[in-house]
């Protein structure tokens, strides 16, 4: 699930800096402000998807606030690195821990 969550914020970077630039081929700056809003949730994801083996409470908190932050930010944009996102979260905090 670390990869899942991985390739979901590096795919959240990637559409938040398209959204950026499709506003700058139309002129329309509502979204593009908002991009920046895409790539910090992105970040967000990365760092989540790092702690999600030695805290997935936390981490998964992290990846369901980092979806929600980038479908806020660039709206469709978002909606796969989402749902990656989200499917990384509920998958490791559904799981209970190991005990060795």
């Amino acid at each position: 699930m670390k990869t899942v969550a991985t390739v979901g914020g590096i795919f959240g970077i990637i559409a938040s800096l398209l959204a950026m630039f499709f506003t700058l081929i139309e002129n329309t700056y509502t979204v593009g402000n908002f991009g920046l809003l895409g790539i910090a949730a992105g970040i967000l994801g990365i760092i989540a998807a790092v702690l999600l083996n030695k805290k997935p409470v936390l981490a998964g908190v992290l990846l369901i606030v980092a979806a929600s932050v980038g479908i806020y930010g660039v709206l469709l944009y978002f909606f796969v690195p989402a749902a990656l996102m989200l499917i990384a979260a509920f998958v490791k905090m559904s799981r209970k821990r190991e005990s060795y």
